[in-house]
């Protein structure tokens, strides 16, 4: 389901630079307008908090659209323990998700 505008936005997270990346990433196609922010997930926080690359918590849990196709795009990170995450295409949501003020 994915188009040219948002088939490149995924990014395999295993390391803190990997996140910063995948952040700066996700908000250039916000502020370009080729993806709309959603909110965030269980435990995550608004992607405003953070999204200059800085100062994440935790859980990291945000979702976003492709303006184009409509595609569903899911930034997750567990940064606590370590153990990664990704940005990457999802099929559907599969929780609530929170709507804070980011715009996009």
């Amino acid at each position: 389901m994915s188009c040219d505008s948002c088939k490149q936005i995924k990014l395999k997270i295993g390391s803190p630079d990997d996140l910063v990346a995948a952040i700066l990433l996700v908000r250039k196609n916000v502020e370009a307008k080729n993806l709309k922010y959603l909110g965030y997930g269980a435990f995550g926080e608004p992607f405003s908090r953070f999204s200059n690359g800085k100062y994440w918590g935790d859980i990291v849990n945000n979702y976003f659209a492709c303006k184009s196709c409509g595609q569903l795009i899911h930034l997750r990170a567990e940064t606590y323990h370590g153990s990664g995450g990704q940005l990457a295409q999802i099929v559907t949501l599969t929780e609530k998700v929170c709507i804070d003020g980011f715009t996009t």
